[in-house]
C-alpha cells in the first residue's frame, strides 16, 4: 500500500495547460521509472474490488499499463479507448462505432459491444474531459458502466473540478491528491488491499496468439505518403472484440523469453499502442518500465516518427540518460515507430540491448528496414501475411 500512495504523495508538480498541474508520478508519468512492485501493488488494490469476470475499459495513453497489469494478474478482459487520426477512425466505424473529437483527432472505443457491463479504470482525474468522453462513448455503444475507479483525483486548494464536472457519476477515487502547491500531497486514501496478486500460471499449449491472428479482417487505409496499407483488426493490438486475459498472458510469457533481464535497467515501449502489453511484460519479467508517448509530458522535446497511418513526435516518459533498455512492441508494420523510438533513445544517450515484437506484417519487411536504418535487430514471434482478403500466419516461432 505504501508504494502506491508514495507514487502520488510528495511528488513534484509541473504546470500544464489551462492552469492545471501534472504530478510527476511513477505510475502516471513513469518518471524516473515505474518499478514492477509499485505496478503490482496498484493492480492488486484494484483486484481487491474488481471481479475477474468484469471487462475493464481505459484510455490507453493514460492507464493502458494499469489495465494490462490488472488483466495479467486478475484475469480481466480489456478494452481500450485510444487517440486515432480522424481518417482512420472513419474507416473503423463498422467495427468500433462512432468516435468522439479528441486532441485534434478522434477517441475511438475499441473492444466494447452493446450489452456489455464494464468497469472503467483511469489513472488521474483532473477536469474530467477524457473520462466524460469515455463514459459517453461506452453508453452510446449500448453498454452499461458498473463502476468507475480513478487512482488519483486531483484537488486544487481543496476543489475537485473533475468531480464537479461529473457530479452525476459515482466515481471511486483511491486517492485524493492536492496539487495546488509545488509538490503533491495525498489528502485521503480510500483503498482496499485484501488481495496481493502473484504472477498467474500460464498455459501456452493452446497457442491463442497464433489463432488470434489467423483469418482476421483487413481494412485498407492511406499512409501519410498516400500509399494504400492494410490495417489488421485483431484482439491483441486493436482490442476487437476485446483482449482476452489468456491472450495477454500468453503474449507476455512469449515476449518475456527474449528479455535479457540481467543486462538491462528497464523495458521500453511506444506507449500509445503498446502500454497494455508493456504492463503485463513488466510483471512477468519483474522489470521496471519507461516509454515514449505521442503527446508531450515531463519533457516537451520530441523525436519525429512516421508509421503506416500517422506521423508525429515521440516524447520520453521515464527515459533517463545512461539507461540500458530493451524494447518491446506488439506489431511491426513499416518499422517507422520503432525507428523513431530508437532515435529518441539514442538522442538521450540510452544503450539499446535489443528488441522483440509479437508480430511482423510479412509484406512490409519492417524488421529488415529497422536493422538497415538503425543496426538494431528485432526478434519476432509471428509473421502475418496481409496480402489476401484476411490475415494469414506464415511463421510461428512456437508452432510445432
Amino acid at each position: 500500500m505504501y508504494k502506491f500512495i508514495r507514487a502520488y504523495d510528495d511528488q513534484p508538480t509541473i504546470p500544464a495547460r489551462e492552469g492545471r498541474k501534472r504530478i510527476l508520478s511513477t505510475l502516471s508519468e513513469l518518471t524516473p521509472r515505474l518499478d514492477p512492485e509499485t505496478l503490482r501493488v496498484c493492480a492488486s488494490i484494484l483486484a481487491s474490488s474488481i471481479e475477474p469476470h468484469r471487462k475493464i475499459v481505459t484510455e490507453e495513453h493514460g492507464a493502458g499499463h494499469i489495465a494490462g497489469a490488472l488483466s495479467f494478474l486478475n484475469g480481466n478482459d480489456t478494452a481500450m479507448a485510444r487517440w486515432t487520426p480522424a481518417d482512420l477512425a472513419d474507416r473503423l466505424v463498422p467495427y468500433f462505432g462512432p468516435s468522439a473529437p479528441y486532441r485534434g483527432g478522434r477517441l475511438v472505443l475499441q473492444g466494447v459491444q452493446a450489452g456489455d457491463t464494464v468497469t472503467i479504470v483511469d489513472d488521474v482525474l483532473d477536469r474530467g474531459e477524457t473520462l466524460g468522453t469515455l463514459i459517453r462513448l461506452i453508453e452510446a455503444r449500448g453498454a452499461t458502466i458498473d463502476e468507475i475507479y480513478v487512482l488519483a483525483e486531483k484537488t486544487y486548494n481543496g476543489k475537485s473540478f473533475g468531480r464537479a464536472h461529473l457530479a452525476n457519476r459515482n466515481i471511486k477515487s483511491l486517492l485524493t491528491v492536492e496539487v495546488g502547491g509545488r509538490r503533491s500531497r495525498v489528502e485521503t486514501a480510500n483503498c482496499r488491499f485484501t488481495k496481493y496478486c502473484d504472477n498467474p500460471p500460464i498455459d501456452v499449449s493452446a497457442n491463442v496468439l497464433h489463432s488470434s491472428y489467423e483469418g482476421k479482417d483487413l481494412v485498407a487505409i492511406a499512409s501519410p505518403e498516400g500509399k494504400e496499407v492494410q490495417f489488421m483488426v485483431v484482439p491483441l493490438s486493436e482490442h476487437y472484440p476485446a483482449t482476452p486475459a489468456q491472450l495477454l498472458r500468453e503474449t507476455a510469457f512469449k515476449i518475456g523469453q527474449y528479455v535479457p533481464r540481467a543486462q538491462i535497467d528497464k523495458l521500453v515501449a511506444e506507449f500509445d499502442r503498446c502500454s497494455q502489453l508493456l504492463g503485463a511484460v513488466s510483471l512477468y519479467t519483474n522489470m521496471p518500465i519507461a516509454g515514449a508517448k505521442w503527446f508531450p509530458g515531463p519533457e516537451a522535446h520530441g523525436t519525429a516518427f512516421s508509421m503506416e497511418y500517422h506521423q508525429g513526435n515521440l516524447y520520453p516518459y521515464g527515459i533517463q540518460r545512461g539507461d540500458t533498455v530493451y524494447i518491446i512492441d506488439d506489431t511491426v508494420s513499416s518499422g517507422g515507430t520503432l525507428i523513431g523510438l530508437i532515435n529518441l533513445l539514442r538522442n538521450t544517450d540510452v544503450y539499446i540491448e535489443g528488441a522483440v515484437a509479437a508480430v511482423q506484417k510479412e509484406e512490409y519487411r519492417g524488421i529488415q528496414r529497422i536493422q538497415e536504418r538503425t543496426g538494431i535487430r528485432v526478434d519476432r514471434i509471428l509473421d502475418v501475411s496481409i496480402a489476401g482478403a484476411q490475415t494469414r500466419v506464415t511463421y510461428d516461432r512456437y508452432k510445432t
